[in-house]
């Protein structure tokens, strides 16, 4: 995933998604077991700090990375909360896949918007 360029599209879109992170974190915490939720809250750290790294240094390839790999981990974490839903009514259901599809389709979106190949 190299040869990532920054534009002004790319960093607008990595700022909506910096707003979305925490946004999902505060909607989403807790997942239920004390565990998870410390390895919950240490996910949405990574994912907002590999947007602001992405976003405010030279070094954007390793922010995308980081901030990639932390929203698959926030996908896990939110089937995890998912499946431990005992009857989720429709809001429920429709804020988790709400919340894995962006945690997918934003990194998607940045990696376009950024000329990204592969």
């Amino acid at each position: 995933m190299a040869g990532l360029t920054k534009n002004k599209n790319s960093v607008a879109a990595a700022w909506v998604a910096v707003v979305l992170a925490i946004l999902g974190a505060l909607m989403l915490y807790p997942i239920g077991v004390p565990a998870l939720n410390c390895a919950f809250v240490i996910v949405k750290i990574c994912m907002v700090s590999g947007l602001l790294i992405y976003i405010l240094s030279s070094n954007q390839d390793a922010g995308f990375n980081l901030w990639l790999v932390a929203s698959i981990a926030a996908v896990v974490m939110t089937a995890i909360k998912w499946g431990s839903s005992v009857s989720p009514d429709v809001w429920e259901i429709i804020l988790y896949l709400g919340s894995m599809v962006v945690d997918l389709g934003m990194p998607a979106l940045v990696h376009h918007l950024s000329g990204g190949k592969g």
